[in-house]
C-alpha cells in the first residue's frame, strides 16, 4: 500500500512539471500599445522544479534566441532570458530579462508580466522547435487571431478539445405565446457562442418548437420567430450568421404531452446541437 502512495505522490509532482516541458507560442504586448504584438516561442525543459531552454523573440528589428533558465513551483514560472546568442541582426542585443509567468490549468495558458511588468506574455502549448531562421515561424495575422480569441474567452488549442467533450446541451424554453430570450438563459447561450468560436470548422443547429395550442401554420412561423430570436442574439453577441443553422418544426416534435402545463412548457423550446 505505501509503495503505491509513494507513486501517486511521485507522479502528482511530476504531473504539472511534465505538462510545461515543450514548445510554447504566444506573444508580448505592450499593455499601453497593445497594436504592438511581437510573436514569442518557448522551448523549455523542466525536472525536479529545475527550467532551462530557448525562447525565441521575432521582433521588428529582426529575430533573437535566446538561452533561459528558471524555477517551476505551484503553477508558477520564473524564467531567466540571458542576452541574445543569435541574432538575424548582429547590432540587436537583448539585457537579461525576467519573465514571472502563472500557468492557468483552467484556461491552458501560461501568462504574466516580463521586463519589470511592462510587457505582458501570454503564450499556449504548440508543437515547433526553436530555430535559427530570419523568417517568421506563421503569418503575422494569427497574432490578431490569437489577441481576438483572448478577447472572446478562448481557451488554448488543447483545454478546448476537453472543453467540448464535458459540454451538455439543454433546451432554452419560451412563455405561453412568446419568442423573447429569457435572461436566464443569457450565460449558457455565450457558452455556447464560445464554444462555437473556439472551433473553426463548428456550427451549431438551432430547432424552435411550440406547444400544441394554435393552427399548425400560426405554431410553425411562432416557431420560426423562436429560432431567429436565438438567430440575433448569436449575431448581436459575435458568432457569424453563417455559423448558424436556423431550423423550426412548430407542434410536430413535441418531448412532452399537450394536455398539461407543464408539459407545454416544455415543449415550447428551442433545441441545439453542433454539426
Amino acid at each position: 500500500m505505501k509503495f503505491w502512495v509513494l507513486i501517486f505522490s511521485l507522479y502528482s509532482f511530476l504531473c504539472p512539471a511534465q505538462k510545461m516541458t515543450g514548445f510554447w507560442q504566444g506573444m508580448l504586448f505592450d499593455p499601453n500599445h497593445e497594436q504592438e504584438l511581437i510573436p514569442v516561442y518557448l522551448d523549455i525543459y523542466v525536472t525536479n522544479g529545475l527550467v532551462d531552454g530557448k525562447m525565441r523573440v521575432e521582433h521588428k528589428d529582426g529575430v533573437s534566441i535566446f538561452p533561459i533558465y528558471g524555477t517551476f513551483k505551484e503553477q508558477k514560472l520564473e524564467l531567466t532570458a540571458m542576452k541574445a546568442t543569435w541574432h538575424y541582426k548582429p547590432e540587436y542585443a537583448l539585457s537579461p530579462n525576467v519573465y514571472h509567468l502563472t500557468y492557468n490549468p483552467e484556461n491552458g495558458y501560461l501568462e504574466g508580466g516580463a521586463q519589470k511588468d511592462q510587457y505582458r506574455f501570454i503564450a499556449y502549448q504548440s508543437k515547433g522547435v526553436i530555430e535559427k531562421s530570419k523568417i517568421a515561424y506563421l503569418p503575422s495575422d494569427w497574432l490578431v487571431r490569437f489577441k481576438q480569441e483572448l478577447e472572446d474567452g478562448i481557451s488554448a488549442p488543447l483545454i478546448r478539445k476537453q472543453e467540448l467533450l464535458k459540454f451538455k446541451f439543454k433546451p432554452i424554453f419560451f412563455d405561453y405565446d412568446q419568442d423573447s430570450i429569457r435572461s436566464e438563459y443569457a450565460q449558457y447561450l455565450l457558452e455556447l457562442i464560445r464554444m462555437v468560436k473556439s472551433h473553426s470548422d463548428l456550427r451549431i443547429e438551432i430547432t424552435g418548437h411550440t406547444d400544441a395550442d394554435g393552427s399548425d401554420d400560426y405554431n410553425l412561423n411562432l416557431s420560426k420567430r423562436r429560432s431567429e430570436a436565438l438567430l440575433d442574439f448569436f449575431a448581436k453577441n459575435g458568432l457569424p450568421r453563417d455559423r448558424v443553422v436556423m431550423k423550426y418544426r412548430g407542434e410536430f416534435e413535441p418531448i412532452d404531452v399537450n394536455d398539461t402545463e407543464q408539459g407545454k412548457q416544455h415543449n415550447r423550446r428551442v433545441d441545439f446541437r453542433f454539426i
